[in-house]
Order: structure tokens, then C-alpha cells, then sequence
């Protein structure tokens, strides 16, 4: 059984990350925490908590809301990419079960430091500023980390919210430069290979064939995001960005990258929030380029098979 702390922006692609990740047998999720990022704070964690119960889950797993805002930049959105809602504006009731009354970045802290012994897999899938303000205040917490897995950065691929930037860095890059210059084992799931693992129509009704609402929920999220991006963008097809974490933490063996140490801009200018990887053998960071599109595609399937 793979421990795991996943904090996220839910988003859409958040979404269908969080519904893989409760589904998968092999994954314990031991708390969500959301952070400011596709949509405002309020909103990611509210969006947390819808899909918390469109899982069937109740608040024994909690959902906890961290940083409203960036560490030093000004806040950014990505309303144009997930809708006003952050859901693709697909209406949902409002969560029953409550908010944590615990911070992100104490629950991090917290779930962490009990995990030293049996350290836990910590899924990123938004701004890392909670992740920077856990190690910051606590630096300890790194014993009680396996590695951390997170959906970020670009390389070859450019980037998708200026031409050099991955919204998720763009939006806290000086959190993802401490977060990346930690020392932790991370591996990185950047656009040079989310870009490479497309929600095709065929791809999509691998999903509507699963037998559980959850998948059917999870395609409603990628037909939006398809709809959202072909708007904004003209693509019609999206990457699966934040699930391909989790498909990463469940099969490794469908990516394929390799080691680097990772610089991220936080100098203001064009290349703001861009990543750096200098390929090293030992590096930190495993930067994975290629994925088998087709078996993502089907572990998510799988995983979403795996509810009841």
C-alpha cells in the first residue's frame, strides 16, 4: 500500500486526478490539501470537497485549504482552462461534509512527521506553495518523504501560459524553485510529456465504458477540459496533465525520463517562472519526456474501475 498526501487545485484535470487516486486500491490517501491556483483558495477547496464525495468519501479523509496566494508574485487564475467554477462549470450540489479546521501546511507538517519510519509518496498537482511553506517551517518533514511527484514545469514543450512557462510553476515559481531545490527525490511530470498523452475522443469512451459513476464523472471532467482548451487554445483533444501523477505513482513503468537538477526563473522578465532542467545522472529530479499514451489511458480506466 502506497501512503499519500496529494495537494492540489482543483481544476479539472485535479479532479480527475483525486477521483484515480481514491479509487486506486494501492493508494491510501491520507489527506487532501488544496492551495490557490486554477481557481481562487476558496474555490479549489470547496471543489476538493465535491469531489471528496462524488468519491463516496466522507471528511474521515480530510480536505484541508492552505495559501490564498502566492508566496512573493501576484495571483493568477486559469478560469479560461477549468471554467468559472473550476469545474467546468458542470453543477454539483454543495459538499455535506465540512472543511478540516486544519491549515494545509500544518496538515502537511503533521502528516509527514507521523510518517517518518514509513515515509508517505507526496502528490503535487498545483502551485507548490504549500509544499514550500511545510518545508520551510519544518525541515524535518523531508524524513518522512519517499519522493514527491508532482505535474509542473517544460522543457522542449515550451510552455502554456507565456511561452516559456507552466502555469503551475508560473503561478509560485519561487516556491517551485525551493521546492525543486530541496534535495527531495522528486519526479516530474512536465509538458514535455503531458503534452504527448491526449483525452482523444476514443480515449475518452475507453472511460464511458467503466462501470462506475465515477468514471463517468471523470469523462464529463475530460469533456470539458477538451471544450475548455479547443476554446482557449484550438486543441481539441487535452492533455491529461495532474491524473498522469498518479498514474505515475500506480505504473512508473509507462514513463521514461531522465535525472536533472532543476532551475526555475524568478527573476521577472519573459522567462519568468520557466524550468531549467540540467540533465545529470545525479540529479534529484527524474524529468520524464515520453509516456505510453495508450496504457496512461488505460490505468486511469482501470482505476476508476477500482471503486465499490
Amino acid at each position: 500500500m502506497i501512503n499519500a498526501l496529494i495537494d492540489c487545485d482543483p481544476g479539472l484535470d485535479d479532479a480527475v486526478a483525486l477521483l484515480a487516486a481514491f479509487g486506486a486500491r494501492a493508494i491510501d490517501v491520507k489527506a487532501i490539501t488544496t492551495v490557490a491556483g486554477n481557481v481562487k483558495g476558496p474555490q479549489t477547496a470547496e471543489n476538493a470537497r465535491i469531489v471528496r464525495e462524488v468519491a463516496g468519501l466522507d471528511a474521515s479523509t480530510p480536505v484541508c485549504a492552505g495559501a490564498p496566494r502566492p508566496l512573493l508574485r501576484d495571483p493568477v487564475t486559469a478560469e479560461d482552462f477549468h471554467g468559472s467554477t473550476g469545474l467546468g462549470d458542470i453543477p454539483f450540489p454543495s459538499p455535506k461534509h465540512a472543511l478540516s479546521e486544519t491549515h494545509a501546511v500544518n496538515m502537511i507538517i503533521e502528516t509527514c512527521k507521523a510518517a517518518i519510519g514509513d515515509p508517505l509518496t507526496l502528490i503535487v498537482t498545483g502551485p507548490m506553495t504549500n509544499v514550500a511553506f511545510a518545508l520551510t517551517m519544518a525541515p524535518e518533514i523531508a524524513d518522512g518523504i519517499h519522493e514527491v511527484v508532482l505535474m509542473g514545469g517544460a522543457d522542449r514543450e515550451g510552455g502554456n501560459i507565456t511561452p516559456f512557462a507552466e502555469f503551475n510553476v508560473f503561478a509560485d515559481p519561487h516556491a517551485a524553485a525551493a521546492v525543486f531545490g530541496s534535495g527531495l527525490p522528486i519526479r516530474c511530470l512536465s509538458l514535455d510529456v503531458t503534452h504527448g498523452v491526449r483525452a482523444t475522443p476514443q480515449r475518452l469512451d475507453l472511460l464511458r465504458v467503466v462501470e462506475s459513476a465515477q468514471a463517468q464523472v471523470a469523462a464529463q471532467f475530460l469533456e470539458a477540459s477538451c471544450k475548455l482548451e479547443f476554446s482557449a487554445k484550438g486543441d481539441r483533444d487535452a492533455p491529461l496533465h495532474d491524473p498522469s501523477t498518479v498514474i505515475a505513482v500506480t505504473r512508473p513503468d509507462l514513463f521514461t525520463g531522465r535525472r536533472a537538477r532543476v532551475e526555475v526563473v524568478t527573476e521577472p522578465g519573459k522567462q519568468f517562472g520557466r524550468t531549467i532542467p540540467h540533465f545529470d545522472e545525479d540529479g534529484p529530479v527524474l524529468w520524464y519526456e515520453q509516456a505510453d499514451s495508450d496504457g496512461v489511458f488505460d490505468e486511469l480506466a482501470r482505476l476508476l474501475g477500482e471503486y465499490g
